[in-house]
């Protein structure tokens, strides 16, 4: 995951709180996600609950604010320094690692029940490493334990291809799937996805792409142009402006819990 993050790193720290608009830093629109983890926790309470790639903290910083209980642990695995020094250490504990790496016992002591939560990482790992990600998790998860997880995904192969080809040409690895293969990666790795629903969609400009992804005004106009050979606009998905273009990543919230092997 680290290589793929390349020059992301720029936005990293204060900066990624107005990134996208301040998406990621927005109560309102977490709102959704934070609900979904707090009903999970009243149906199957936990002692801990580990953010997976969890940057500034920011989500488990809402569950506590929320009224997630005193009793719950908050853990936040992060590969990122930068973005681990704006956590609330009072509050959250914070490993400094990969997602694909951590330990168990690193997070959790041998008969904690663990809940795992996490917001728009799995595209971090590619197409060819999806499977063997969610693999990972689920060997550091008990059956039964839940993973909660908003992910982008979209509706159709086209839908899905067009953010690929956009993400190929900024030169990142970056990959999205159609809710269906993802729900199949899931089952596939061991996860029984229990429930799906609708979060936000994120906008994306192309001016905080060129920021985010080092890209430069002919970079913009080649990808712009490409895109919109190969697909023309796309109603939802992909759409021209002047001064670039604008695209939206459709975000699904995930429910699973971990199956007997």
């Amino acid at each position: 995951m680290k290589d793929n993050i390349g020059t992301e790193t720029v936005i990293h720290g204060r900066q990624w709180g107005a990134l996208h608009g301040g998406y990621f830093s927005n109560s309102a629109i977490a709102s959704p996600l934070v609900k979904t983890i707090k009903n999970i926790l009243i149906k199957s309470p936990a002692d801990v609950v580990v953010d997976l790639g969890g940057g500034t903290g920011f989500l488990l910083s809402q569950l506590r604010a929320q009224g997630v209980g005193d009793d719950v642990a908050f853990v936040n695995v992060d590969c990122s320094e930068a973005q681990l020094a704006l956590s609330d250490g009072k509050d959250i504990s914070s490993v400094c690692t990969l997602i694909d790496k951590f330990k168990r016992d690193d997070i959790a002591s041998k008969d904690s029940r663990v809940l795992f939560v996490m917001r728009s990482v799995l595209h971090y790992f590619g197409e060819d490493g999806l499977s063997p990600l969610l693999c990972y998790l689920r060997s550091q998860a008990k059956a039964g334990e839940f993973f909660v997880h908003q992910t982008a995904s979209f509706d159709n192969e086209e839908e899905a291809a067009c953010l690929n080809v956009l993400y190929r040409h900024m030169r990142t690895h970056k990959w999205y799937p159609t809710a269906k293969d993802l729900q199949r990666h899931m089952t596939d790795s061991g996860w029984h996805v229990t429930d799906t629903t609708q979060a936000l969609s994120l906008l994306l400009t192309s001016e905080d792409l060129s920021q985010r992804y080092a890209l430069n005004t002919n970079d913009i106009a080649y990808i712009r142009d490409i895109v919109a050979r190969e697909f023309g606009e796309m109603k939802g998905v992909f759409r021209l402006i002047p001064s670039g273009f604008q695209a939206n990543l459709h975000y699904r919230i995930y429910t699973c819990v971990a199956v007997s092997s």
